[in-house]
């Protein structure tokens, strides 16, 4: 399940969607990102060059929550786990 993250520098590395407005707009590696999280910088790939996207302009990134340095990580499960 993916969820938005709001520090963006802990997604160095990560796959995530940039969105805008809602709006899927594009996935990719995360390159490089401001330390603020205002800007972030998309990996260049076969079809799209480097991008930057900035926050100011309604972007949000999205990424499962391994994909995070900061250790946030859960697992959802259908049945109750065991206590033995």
């Amino acid at each position: 399940m993916l969820r938005q993250h709001l520090h963006w520098r802990r997604l160095i590395g990560a796959t995530v969607q940039i969105r805008q407005h809602g709006q899927l707009i594009r996935t990719g590696i995360v390159d490089d990102a401001m330390s603020d999280s205002t800007a972030l910088w998309i990996a260049g790939d076969a079809t799209q060059p480097r991008t930057t996207y900035e926050a100011a302009h309604g972007i949000e990134v999205w990424a499962h929550p391994e994909e995070a340095e900061d250790g946030i990580c859960y697992r959802t499960t259908s049945t109750a786990p065991s206590h033995d």
